[in-house]
């Protein structure tokens, strides 16, 4: 396995077919370059403007992630790109759709953790997701998925690793503040030793209160890039002959002991 994985660091419009353009823009880009997989931030599909709300979202028929399995079956990419799904309640899901290189949706994950805190709560916006994602395998390897927030539960990612995942991928809209940018490079490195995984991160840009820095970590926690603030696009490699090594060396997730741990979602190691 050598995966090309292109992160994609965009500041997105509330207009989703404005979005699509310039997502199309980085895929070509994307497989000009030889990448395997094109990853958007969370909220991809659309932000509003200051002072608005999320729009209703879409569904997954809707034109946006049409488009979206159009540019992945033209460009021979996997697609991971943050959206709005539409839902029965006055509230969308923040989702994170899954496409294939044949542009067929292969998966789909709705935060299951919203962000809260004095200033800013994502559930006066979003629906909460209730289902754990399923890794699932590629050409290039067996992938798993965060969306931003859900970093920060260790659980989350230990569960993946545990069900195959090789390399976790994170869509995010992190963002900046006093000891954000630790914060964000601590917990994606952690997810990565602790799992012995690959770790991608792609980020919303500035000029929005987001931190950029969208980056991958090895399994031994090394960065393999990171950008800056601005938009633009990092393509990093993910080597199994790493992957393989770390895991050799590292024996922590061998040397677990779950029956100390008390997990009933214990049974996926097995």
């Amino acid at each position: 396995m050598c995966a090309k994985i292109a992160l994609v660091q965009l500041n997105a419009s509330d207009n989703p077919m404005d979005n699509l353009k310039t997502i199309e823009q980085y895929a070509i880009q994307a497989h000009q370059k030889g990448a395997d997989l094109l990853v958007l931030p969370e909220y991809t599909m659309a932000y509003p403007k200051h002072g608005q709300s999320f729009s209703e979202g879409q569904s997954m028929q809707g034109s946006f992630c049409a488009g979206l399995c159009e540019l992945a079956r033209t460009q021979g990419l996997y697609i991971i790109c943050g959206m709005l799904e539409k839902n029965d309640t006055d509230k969308p899901y923040n989702t994170t759709v899954v496409i294939d290189r044949q542009g067929k949706i292969v998966r789909s994950h709705r935060k299951t953790h919203l962000f809260a805190s004095p200033k800013y709560r994502e559930d006066d916006h979003f629906s909460q997701g209730n289902t754990l994602f399923e890794p699932f395998d590629t050409d290039f390897g067996r992938i798993g998925l965060l969306i931003c927030y859900e970093i920060r539960f260790p659980e989350l990612a230990r569960l993946q690793a545990l069900a195959g995942a090789e390399i976790l991928i994170v869509s995010s809209a992190f963002v900046a503040g006093e000891n954000k940018a630790q914060q964000w490079h601590t917990l994606l490195q952690a997810r990565a030793i602790e799992n012995a995984v690959f770790v991608c991160a792609a980020n919303h840009s500035k000029p929005h209160v987001f931190l950029g820095e969208s980056c991958a970590y090895d399994p031994n926690g090394l960065p393999l890039g990171s950008l800056t603030d601005g938009e633009g696009m990092l393509l990093v490699s993910c080597e199994a002959k790493d992957l393989e090594k770390f895991r050799k060396t590292n024996g922590a997730i061998l040397q677990r002991r779950p029956e100390l741990y008390g997990f009933a979602c214990e049974k996926t190691s097995s």
